[in-house]
């Protein structure tokens, strides 16, 4: 049984969701997906930015193949998300580690529910040191105070970058 690395940046950063959908994966640590930042298109998403200074706080996994099979049901893979190869690093002086993490194939900003964004500081807060938990809220206010005010913008309509197109 083959093991692969999972980066989690959204509502799969909590641990007890992650029980029930994939009972065998295992946390490896909280973590950073360098060259990403996180945004909200209604649910989670991280889009690449320039800077060694620019990640997206994560929650990295070991996950086995049925974990995956589980996953990619759970983000509608390939029609909603698409999947990509990322290097990340587990705490702050980690080594280096590379997996995937799935992205939008739909690009937009829509402001996310309460109760969604609450269920990603707490994933992403179980596995970080309260040392961190400040620099965490800051990731994810910058990414909902930007998917307000893009989502106040008029939008011709969605573009699709990857994925089945939807019917």
């Amino acid at each position: 049984m083959q093991k692969k690395i999972y980066f989690a940046y959204g509502a799969n950063t909590n641990k007890d969701a992650m029980a029930i959908r994939c009972p065998k994966a295992k946390v490896i640590g909280g973590g950073h997906i360098y060259g990403y930042r996180l945004k909200f298109n209604n649910v989670a998403d991280i889009v690449p930015v320039k800077g060694f200074d620019q990640y997206a706080p994560c929650v990295i996994w070991e996950i086995t193949e049925s974990c995956e099979r589980s996953l990619d049901r759970f983000e509608s893979y390939p029609s909603l998300y698409d999947k990509i190869e990322v290097t990340g690093y587990e705490g702050t002086q980690g080594e280096s580690i590379t997996g995937f993490a799935y992205v939008m194939n739909y690009k937009g900003f829509h402001t996310p529910s309460p109760i969604y964004v609450r269920g990603i500081r707490n994933g992403l807060k179980g596995v970080w040191d309260k040392f961190y938990h400040a620099d965490i809220d800051n990731h994810i206010d910058k990414a909902i105070i930007e998917s307000f005010r893009e989502s106040e913008k008029p939008m011709v309509h969605h573009q699709r970058i990857g994925g089945k197109q939807w019917a």
